[in-house]
């Protein structure tokens, strides 16, 4: 930079309109110029920076073609539950950054704005028509698409978080000589992400007063098996296998640990092997989240790992890191070149950082998502010991989008937001909830309406709960209540919970749900077509010619 202060973005190269660049090819890109408001939403980024921004935009705008029939779907019966009062991040709902409301949108305004995402993301792939201003439009277009489908089990929770954050970082890039520090500041932050996640499960379990260890990733995994069930039946044997091995279970969560503690000095310290492998083993950890516990976090969240494919076309070349390539080095060049920029961007990440040492996700009233701590699981739990019991069976997929994530949430018996058996009765299948409170944490007695506290099993479904079912959901808690704290390693104790789970779920799927007759052809479809016949027999016999109603013929 050639002295021209810290208010300027760049001096010494001139700014020309994208339009003027489509009318004449060929032409240089700017960098910047003594303006600020135009380079900072028209000027092209730098080259491993736009390749990012092209493969990240189209990666999430798939992602939201997918899955936008379902989040519409979803939104149609959202209107009918008590959840619908709100809009907002996350499954509390909380405003923009702690502060920012979220307005309502009807049904056709979620429609046109999820296109308009779409489009946004498009337009920011092509460097000559302002991919700042539209990743900025789509940072904007993100809080009133995904502050609308809080709690629904494709958009909601946090499995979309990262997004708007990545889209700002990325807005605040460099001009398109310059160097990639943009795409190192999104590093650091994902880093500081899974950082926080690993440190609020030690702070959590201390609090609690129990370790963070293999009892608390089997009962997670077991709660997948109640609400998201996996269809492949290979898979369910598989999380049957590992919860009957502590030491498995172990394994998974000391890894899970030592993942989200080792993520970010690996890439810092590990040069361009240890960012690939940190890339590599960080999606690796979300696929076997998707497999075991049925939490999606591939189309929104996974988009940002093609920020280590630089890395990756450089070892697979044989390149060797110079000096001037290392984060440190690009970090100090930025700002150089973007010292407002740079400033704007570590400021940000600074933000997050605050979060995440304050645990300001553990703190009621005080989330600012999409800046968060990652609380996920960060309860030490151990379904042997004295602990508040529960699940979810449901007809509705949790593993795709359309549905209301009630996995860990809205509860009939919780104190915010429960669903009532009004609401239950408007879900589009068979949904069962079953709670047991004798043994309730301090912590989390907050959560819970003060009426339904010591309770051996609350039960509520849409449907008629047969005997059946409801003995084995007594034995099950029973059995859970008579046991020991260390039985979570017993082979036997464990596999004796998966066989009353197993036909829980299999007298659930016994059950049959009473409908409204049908008002159109296709609610006829999957009827039994010989009764239907047979019934419209019956009402033409009653139409043949009587003694008193003979029929007349007509002149």
């Amino acid at each position: 930079m050639s002295g021209s202060g810290w208010f300027h973005l760049r001096s010494d190269v001139t700014y020309r309109r994208p339009e003027s660049l489509l009318l004449e090819p060929g032409v240089e890109v700017c960098l910047d110029s003594e303006e600020i408001l135009q380079p900072f939403f028209l000027c092209e980024p730098p080259e491993q920076v736009r390749l990012f921004i092209t493969l990240f935009c189209l990666s999430v705008g798939f992602g939201l073609v997918v899955n936008h029939a379902g989040a519409l779907q979803f939104y149609s019966s959202f209107v009918k539950m008590p959840q619908s009062e709100r809009r907002g991040l996350g499954y509390t709902a909380c405003k923009a950054y702690g502060f920012i409301p979220i307005p309502k949108l009807s049904h056709s305004q979620l429609q046109a704005t999820v296109w308009l995402l779409v489009t946004s993301l498009l337009f920011a792939c092509h460097p000559h028509l302002a991919p700042r201003f539209f990743l900025f439009a789509s940072f904007l277009l993100y809080f009133l698409y995904f502050g609308n489908l809080y709690c629904e089990s494709k958009h909601g929770g946090h499995g979309g978080l990262l997004l708007p954050s990545v889209l700002l970082l990325l807005v605040l890039s460099g001009g398109p000589q310059g160097s990639p520090w943009s795409l190192v500041f999104v590093k650091i932050f994902l880093g500081l992400v899974y950082l926080a996640g690993a440190v609020s499960k030690v702070v959590v379990s201390c609090i609690f007063g129990r370790r963070w260890a293999g009892s608390t990733m089997q009962a997670y995994i077991m709660d997948g098996m109640w609400s998201r069930p996996h269809r492949l039946s290979i898979v369910r044997s598989l999380q049957k296998f590992l919860l009957q091995k502590w030491y498995l279970c172990t394994f998974l969560a000391l890894s899970g640990l030592i993942f989200e503690f080792g993520w970010l000095p690996l890439v810092l310290l590990g040069g361009r092997m240890g960012s690939v492998l940190a890339a590599a083993i960080a999606f690796s950890f979300h696929m076997g989240v998707d497999v075991l516990q049925g939490l999606d976090f591939l189309p929104f969240w996974c988009p940002v790992f093609w920020a280590f494919l630089p890395d990756l076309q450089s070892l697979w070349h044989g390149q060797e890191l110079m000096p001037h390539q290392t984060w440190t080095a690009v970090l100090a060049q930025g700002f150089e070149e973007e010292p407002c920029r740079w400033l704007m961007s570590a400021m940000y990440v600074l933000l997050q950082f605050i979060v995440s040492v304050r645990l300001m996700d553990c703190r009621e009233g005080k989330e600012c998502l999409p800046l968060t701590c990652c609380p996920m699981f960060a309860v030490p739990r151990n379904l042997f010991d004295s602990e508040v019991r529960g699940g979810v069976m449901t007809d509705c997929n949790l593993r795709t989008g359309g549905s209301i994530d009630f996995a860990y949430n809205f509860f009939p018996w919780h104190s915010d937001l429960p669903l009532q058996l009004e609401n239950l009765k408007a879900l589009p299948g068979r949904t069962l909830f079953w709670m047991s409170t004798s043994h309730v944490h301090p912590k989390l007695v907050r959560l819970l309406q003060p009426e339904f506290d010591g309770k051996e099993l609350l039960l509520m479904a849409n449907f008629e709960i047969s005997a059946d079912l409801q003995t084995t959901l007594e034995e099950l808690v029973k059995v859970l209540e008579e046991a020991k704290p260390e039985d979570w390693m017993n082979s036997e104790k464990v596999g004796q919970i998966l066989d009353l789970q197993t036909t829980s779920q299999e007298l659930f799927e016994g059950h049959r749900m009473e409908k409204a007759p049908a008002q159109n052809l296709k609610e006829l479809h999957g009827l039994d077509l010989m009764a239907v016949t047979a019934d419209l027999f019956s009402c033409l016999t009653s139409l043949a010619p009587t003694e008193q109603h003979p029929y007349v013929a007509c002149d």
